[in-house]
């Protein structure tokens, strides 16, 4: 039995799907630019794990960059393909990147390169050991990508393996909520960061005492 036929959420290789084409949403017109959104949720779940009152200011911000940094090329996408698609200051409507890996293979490599695992051993841990960052900092940038197994899918399912063409194919596009939905994960996430910090600092001075 193929692993495809035994696990349908994997695709190999990519040549067998790199010519579909995904519709998005964009039944409200604010779906048609919440594609780069999704960065805010990493962002604000690496903010929650560098909580704790423990961790030097210093490394929150650190901690905190590379929860989002495997997504930070995709700024370079984003605005070109608004640019080559006319669109008012470069932001791309959800349409836009239909069929987009296929037609420009060099681009997606920018964004596949950093969510691979073998880039973030080979990369990104030696700069965070030879700099002495946070090691905490590894852990958010591996779980960005692990978030990312299951909230990308079809077009731009995450090939965890990259450049091997092996792809896991997630069960929704997070990008591609609602504007109501997307903005209630903030909401929920800012929450809980609001209660960590006010549990870590209730237990700092807890102890102090």
């Amino acid at each position: 039995m193929s692993v495809c036929r035994a696990f349908p959420f994997v695709q190999f290789p990519l040549e067998k799907d790199s010519r579909k084409v995904y519709n998005y949403s964009t039944n409200k017109e604010l779906n048609d630019f919440l594609f780069f959104m999704d960065v805010i949720s990493h962002i604000l779940i690496g903010r929650g794990i560098a909580t704790p009152s423990g961790i030097p200011k210093r490394n929150v911000y650190f901690i905190t960059f590379f929860s989002f940094l495997p997504d930070l090329p995709q700024i370079a996408i984003y605005l070109y393909l608004g640019f080559i698609n006319s669109r008012p200051f470069f932001m791309p409507l959800n349409t836009d990147w239909n069929g987009f890996r296929a037609l420009h293979p060099l681009w997606s490599a920018i964004w596949e390169i950093p969510h691979s695992i073998f880039f973030a051993l080979l990369i990104i841990l030696p700069v965070i050991l030879i700099f002495r960052l946070p090691k905490m900092a590894l852990v958010v940038y591996l779980l960005h990508i692990f978030i990312d197994l299951f909230t990308h899918t079809g077009e731009w399912g995450t090939k965890i393996f990259y450049p091997l063409h092996y792809k896991i194919d997630g069960f929704t596009n997070a990008w591609s909520w609602s504007f109501i939905n997307i903005f209630s994960s903030w909401i929920i996430l800012t929450l809980t960061i609001v209660i960590l910090h006010s549990f870590f600092r209730y237990k700092t001075s807890t102890n102090k005492t």
